[in-house]
């Protein structure tokens, strides 16, 4: 009988569709979660965010017809508004397909974009997300793509396989929507420029100045993708908001309409021609025009500014968020964040620079916050965002990190943000919020981080009043504070006692992040009041202000010592940067300042020709000055699922697995379906596929993320998945008859199910999942005419389940790869994968049969056994380059005496050893270790072609030693060994969909003979080469 490899089947076929459908964010059943329906959308929330659902449901009702009649199109079906306040995060997602945005609670604080009313200003953007990309659909909001897939296989020799194992995998999807990402940000930025919630501030015209200025801004194709630094990414949003105004102040309003209209079109595959389709000139073109027009307006703004630059000197110029300087009391060093060569904010550390010695050194990773030291100069407070907690809620904490000792967790769970310590080092004030609004507390603590006094609340606010960087005056007494409830910030100062909030510093200008002077008589603070971000001096006493520094760039976050230096951080065209000012004076009152009135900039548009006639339907004072302290009353109801329209995934496989099968028996046209509620606590994934030849693969997935009884009781928060999968292949084979042999027709069917639940466990970063699977492996023979016989006799076709599969398995998954541009392509940081199982399965392992009651049985044989599995990956930057080297340790073992090679690990082909093919390396135990050098060949390619975006290109070169074996002792094995090298090229079809091609040429170095068919044949490999290709959402397809 031929065996057919179900398993390695299985590992590929589910692979290809997707980069994923499992969530992995925790879904936090502990939530009771309601609904407010207005007459276009349903907000759900859960317990705590009641106050920003109510005000959800009101602004989403006043901007539903200003931003759809824009566009002229309206949401098929009510919008659903996922209210989300159990992280300290604060972001908007909108799901276009599915007619769903998430939106957090949290007030967004982001160092690359100015502050505004984040709820007016997120509702909007996000909304304005789902009706523009919709209007830019293709083929409609059912169906998001259709993919292309390509499946190659191994001409494989071993006659007990079907056929060989896959080396080309390639799933490439045609896009329903092409909407770079620079224009689907600018246009939701841009939204209804008469709403005002959204507007070209100061943090984003700094960005774009200083690109401009220095010569470096992001080029026509780098803009329209994401995939990008903190900063690079931020940089697509910046850009696409400029040049969106600037089409609409050039060409008219109208046009982004039309240009997002021209998308739709099923010829237009970027957006260069729906732009020329819209205005006249090529989309490049355009961007050329204002690229010029850029560069001589802001040269022409800043040129007063050369003149008296007053600046500082920069001390601490590697990376791009160098932040939140601070001196220590003796003034003697500046303690600071900075990312330093990390691609995200997030991976910032605490950094300590030396004035004297003019040298710096990392104190601890994991932290981006303000800092306070402690009145001895021995300790630094800060607060961190971990999930060390038991739902895996993202919430700040304060800590203490003791120069000469370790960091202290003083609070937990507590949402405690931005600390300041007071000058006598027992009080700490913080910031801490919930449902959208945050307030100032204080808390005592002792030397060992034990509190000591209950927290007390300073201020009271409700209604959605932010509150940021509090710090203490030198006597103790009163404590200044950056205030915000619309647009930019203001100035406070409150006693430590509590009381009245006294406003030092408000108006139309954005100021911030004040500090008292060493005496107590001044503020220090930053403020845009020329149109660029400056360091002033407020005199408390006199009310005056004066400006101390004159930048290009911005300077923010100052810090002064008693010999009157000043530090800051200061932004340049690569990011922020730590600036160290001596001798700080006020400026001389002069015109060297910023010219603030823009041509590119300014607020006349141009109408579209029915602009004013849909304008005279709104009251766009009302809209502008809007009154957020009052919002729809509570008419909630507790949520009962609402399931997302059932998505339409189309796709057409190439599948030669048959090497027999020719022309249109290849072609395999299928569908994926998928949908969920909208809270994601039900899902549905499901695929099918069909030849010709009535071949199939189908498979059903079912995902439950709620509370589970019984687990719940016991703090278990496990995702539940029911799994299903059918596939028949049909092949043909010599069956033997005493005077002859005739071919025959076989049909091989599987069936299995699978039942698992996963958690997090113990840390962020460990999944921990158990699983149980059944399955029924089944051949049947095709009726036949039997020739010998006289008249030919037909001989019914028979049908025999020859293995039925029982798996209980567990396995513990550590994913802790550094977040970066390049961790797909060129991965830093660890992977370990452990996995056990224990197979109780029943199989007729030698084809016999017996006769029982006048019918043909096959005779089972039970296999018990256990197995083990550990896959272990290290991936090392070496220093000072962007090369990695990686090694990766990999063995199983099947415990006991050996059982049939049915139950075989497999360690060659695409995803093991690639020198030799998938099933010539084949035993109950394994080992196996590679070491791979990867190096960039263009870091930054920057060529797009047609609808492809070519960004990155590595190359590796790598060696393998391993081999599997049944039976003897582990120096008794005779290892194989291959060498192989690999091209990867990162690159985006369709602006939105990562595309990593990969092409792998890999030789064998030991050739070797394998017996089959107990002993009586043998296969030679080895020698050769062996080539691999892919092209998928991901490069790696060994976890």
């Amino acid at each position: 009988m031929v065996k057919i490899f179900y398993r390695s089947i299985l590992s590929i076929l589910f692979l290809i569709p997707f980069a994923g459908f499992t969530q992995d964010e925790p879904h936090h059943p502990e939530l009771e979660w309601r609904t407010i329906e207005t007459e276009h959308f349903y907000v759900h929330y859960h317990d705590g965010s009641e106050r920003t659902a109510r005000l959800t449901a009101k602004i989403a009702e006043e901007i539903y017809e200003p931003v759809t009649s824009l566009y002229n199109h309206k949401p098929d079906q009510k919008v659903s508004w996922i209210i989300k306040d159990y992280d300290d995060h604060a972001n908007g997602a909108a799901y276009f397909y599915d007619n769903k945005v998430e939106i957090w609670a949290t007030s967004m604080d982001f160092d690359l974009r100015g502050t505004h009313n984040w709820l007016r200003n997120v509702i909007t953007h996000e909304f304005t997300h789902i009706v523009q990309i919709q209007t830019s659909m293709k083929f409609g909001r059912r169906v998001p793509a259709i993919y292309i897939q390509w499946l190659g296989y191994e001409a494989e020799r071993r006659p007990d396989v079907l056929y060989g194992y896959p080396n080309v995998i390639a799933s490439y999807p045609i896009s329903g929507f092409v909407v770079p990402a620079w224009f689907a940000e600018g246009v939701a930025q841009y939204n209804r420029r008469e709403l005002g919630y959204d507007f070209w501030d100061s943090h984003r015209d700094m960005i774009l100045r200083m690109y401009t200025l220095d010569g470096n801004m992001l080029s026509w194709n780098e803009m329209a993708v994401f995939g990008k630094t903190s900063l690079g990414n931020e940089s697509s949003y910046n850009a696409g908001f400029a040049f969106v105004k600037y089409i609409a102040n050039r060409y008219g309003e109208d046009k982004i309409v039309e240009i997002s209209r021209n998308l739709a079109s099923l010829t237009e595959y970027s957006i260069d021609g729906a732009i020329e389709r819209a205005v006249g000139k090529a989309g490049e073109q355009v961007y050329n025009e204002w690229r010029d027009n850029l560069k001589a307006e802001y040269s022409n703004r800043v040129a007063p500014i050369k003149s008296n630059l007053v600046a500082g000197k920069i001390i601490a110029d590697v990376g791009f968020g160098n932040f939140y300087p601070t001196f220590s009391p003796d003034g003697k060093k500046i303690a600071y964040t900075s990312n330093k060569e990390a691609d995200y904010f997030g991976l910032s550390s605490l950094y300590l620079y030396d004035t004297e010695l003019k040298k710096e050194k990392k104190l601890k990773s994991g932290i981006r916050s303000n800092l306070s030291w402690s009145p001895d100069g021995k300790k630094i407070f800060y607060s961190k965002n971990t999930s060390d907690n038991k739902h895996w809620s993202n919430f700040y904490d304060i800590y203490v990190y003791d120069i000469e000792e370790e960091e202290t967790r003083l609070t937990h769970g507590m949402r405690a943000n931005a600390p300041s310590i007071s000058p006598d080092g027992k009080t700490i004030a913080f910031v801490s919020g919930s449902d959208g609004t945050t307030n100032l507390f204080i808390t005592t603590f002792d030397n060992s981080g034990n509190k000591t006094g209950e927290i007390k609340q300073l201020t009271f606010f409700k209604d959605g009043e932010q509150v940021y960087n509090p710090k203490w005056s030198p006597d103790g007494k009163q404590i200044v504070f950056d205030y915000s409830i619309k647009d930019g910030r203001d100035i406070a100062l409150i006693s430590a006692e509590g009381g009245d909030v006294r406003f030092i510093i408000n108006g139309q200008e954005d100021s911030r992040n004040a500090v008292f002077s060493t005496d107590g008589q001044k503020l220090i603070y930053a403020s845009d009041i020329t149109g660029i971000f400056n360091i002033y001096q407020y005199d408390i006493k006199t009310g005056k202000s004066e400006q101390i520094t004159n930048v290009l760039g911005g300077a923010f976050m100052p810090t002064v010592n008693g010999d009157n230096e000043l530090a800051f951080a200061s932004y340049a065209s690569s990011g922020y940067k730590v600036a160290l000012l001596d001798n700080a004076q006020p400026l001389s009152d002069s015109k060297n300042y910023y010219v603030k009135d823009s041509v590119i900039f300014g607020t006349h548009l141009k109408l579209a020709s029915t602009s004013n006639d849909i304008n005279q339907q709104f009251d766009w004072n009302k809209l502008h000055y809007y009154d957020d302290k009052i919002y729809v009353q509570d008419t909630s109801r507790k949520y009962k699922n609402i399931f997302t329209s059932l998505t339409i995934v189309p796709f057409l496989r190439v599948d030669n697995y048959n090497p027999k099968n020719k022309g249109i028996d290849i072609i395999k046209p299928g569908l994926y379906v998928f949908s969920s509620d909208v809270l994601e606590k039900i899902g549905m994934f499901a695929g099918a596929a069909i030849n010709k030849k009535f071949e199939r693969d189908l498979f059903l997935i079912f995902n439950y993320r709620d509370k589970i009884p019984g687990f719940y009781q016991l703090g278990l928060e496990p995702a539940l998945s029911f799994e299903a999968y059918n596939i028949t292949r049909k092949a043909e084979t010599k069956l033997t008859l005493p005077l002859d042999s005739i071919d025959v027709g076989v049909n091989y069917n599987l069936v299995q199910f699978e039942l698992s639940l996963n958690q997090k466990l113990f840390v962020e970063h460990l999944n921990w999942e158990i699983r149980y699977s059944h399955s029924r492996y089944s051949a049947g023979i095709d009726n036949f005419i039997l020739p010998t016989t006289t008249p030919p006799m037909l001989i019914s076709g028979t049908n025999e389940l020859y293995f039925a599969g029982n798996n209980l398995n567990t396995t513990f998954t550590f994913y802790g790869i550094t977040p970066s541009r390049t961790s797909e392509i060129n991965p830093v940081g660890r992977k370990i994968r452990f996995h056990y199982e224990y197979e109780f399965s029943k199989f007729n392992s030698t084809g016999s049969y017996e006769v029982k009651d006048g019918m043909l049985l096959p005779q089972y044989n039970w296999f018990r056994f256990h197995r083990m599995e550990l896959n272990w990956k290290e991936h090392f930057k070496l220093p000072y380059w962007s090369h990695t080297l990686s090694a990766q340790l990999r063995g199983g073992s099947i415990l006991g005496p050996p059982v049939d090679n049915f139950f075989d690990f497999y360690i060659g082909g695409l995803a093991g050893m690639k020198g030799y093919p998938f099933y010539s390396l084949g035993g109950n135990e394994y080992a196996s270790i590679n070491l791979t050098y990867r190096f960039p060949i263009l870091n930054k390619i920057d060529i797009r072609l047609l609808h492809l975006y070519f960004d990155k290109l590595y190359g590796s070169v790598y060696g393998d030693v391993g081999n599997a074996w049944t039976g003897g002792q582990l120096k008794d094995v005779k290892f194989k060994r291959d060498v192989g090298a690999e091209l990867r090229l990162e690159s985006f079809s369709w602006y939105a969909f990562p595309t990593r091609i990969f092409f792998n040429a890999s030789y064998g170095l030991d050739k070797f003979d394998k017996l089959i068919r107990d002993g009586r044949e043998s296969v030679t490999y080895g020698k050769e080469w062996r080539f691999y290709f892919g092209i998928l959402f991901g490069f790696d397809l060994d976890f």
